[in-house]
């Protein structure tokens, strides 16, 4: 096996991370060198550009490995490695499904950060896109598997775990409510990740203030819909109903949302993302409040916001929240 030490926990441990050990199959190209922890030492496994073979295999089963690591630059390239691995991460069955989720739900959230540090740029538009696709497909082969990712999230919020949150809750209720159009599910998932991709164009200052805003910062803040359909829009990476819903995903029955204050003509999928977007809103902690209780946001929902939110809709989302 060539076992080698490259290097002590404490000299290395920047350089390395973890990837599944079953992540390769017989036959499969290694892409980067392997390694493993041995009493503080990462030891050489296998080296690149080699096939792996069953035998690898065997000696994981033997040695009760269930992590290798291999060596990044940092964690961004890392995470990147392992999105462009999750189709094969998702349909592995050595893979528990917990392991699963957890690097969907941090491969999710690095993608998110580098789309809201870089909201132009197409190749990370389209990233997202085959990010959706394997939450889909995820979420959509077991009721479960909802779960054990929403599990993963903090209640810290973030505008990178919001997006993603909202992707999971948005895919979630559009298999509730029993759509089965891959694309049209998909055009759901893309917009909840994008829709607030226009906020990187407003001045943190007011998103982060912890008072009340003015009305000129309210304002301001009322705009963002609008930017992130003209991100969208400009990059033509993502489908016309994801961008429509990213435009609309702050409108309101009878003219009471923004930004054009349309009264009822508002796509049934931009209620989905609505929906799902003041949920996750309503269970974080936030600059300006402090998160309630799953339990009490739906008693909202249900209540004070009844004529913003479609109550069909509603009965679905506590469906699905049922385990």
């Amino acid at each position: 096996m060539g076992l080698r030490a490259a290097g002590t926990q404490q000299e290395r441990a920047e350089s390395y991370f973890k990837v599944p050990s079953s992540l390769y199959r017989p036959g499969d190209m290694i892409e980067e060198d392997l390694f493993f922890l041995y009493q503080g030492q990462f030891v050489l496994y296998r080296l690149k550009n080699l096939v792996w073979k069953i035998e690898d295999e065997k000696r994981l089963v033997e040695f009760q490995m269930t992590d290798l690591y291999m060596r990044f630059k940092d964690k961004r390239d890392h995470q990147k490695f392992l999105e462009s691995n999750l189709s094969k991460i998702l349909d592995s069955k050595m893979i528990p499904e917990v392991k699963k989720a957890e690097i969907l739900y941090e491969s999710s959230i690095s993608l998110a950060e580098a789309i809201f540090s870089s909201p132009k740029s197409a190749e990370t538009l389209k990233r997202s896109m085959k990010s959706i696709k394997n939450t889909i497909h995820f979420l959509s082969k077991d009721r479960s598997n909802f779960f054990g990712l929403m599990s993963m999230a903090s209640k810290d919020f973030s505008e990178f775990s919001h997006a993603v949150n909202t992707a999971a809750y948005s895919i979630s209720l559009a298999n509730q409510m029993g759509i089965k159009n891959f694309n049209q599910i998909s055009c759901v998932g893309i917009a909840a990740m994008l829709h607030d991709l226009g906020k990187s164009k407003v001045d943190k200052a007011i998103l982060e203030k912890p008072g009340k805003l003015t009305d000129e910062e309210r304002m301001e803040v009322e705009k963002h819909p609008r930017y992130s359909y003209e991100i969208v829009h400009e990059s033509r990476s993502i489908p016309d109903i994801s961008e429509l819903i990213v435009l609309q995903h702050h409108e309101r029955p009878k003219g009471r949302g923004y930004p054009s204050n349309m009264n009822d003509d508002i796509h049934v999928f931009t209620k989905i993302v609505a929906l799902s977007d003041c949920f996750d809103s309503l269970t974080s902690d936030r600059n300006y409040q402090s998160a309630i209780k799953p339990v009490n946001a739906i008693e909202l929902l249900r209540m004070e916001l009844k004529e913003d939110y479609d109550q069909d809709l509603v009965v679905e989302f506590i469906k699905m929240l049922k385990r």
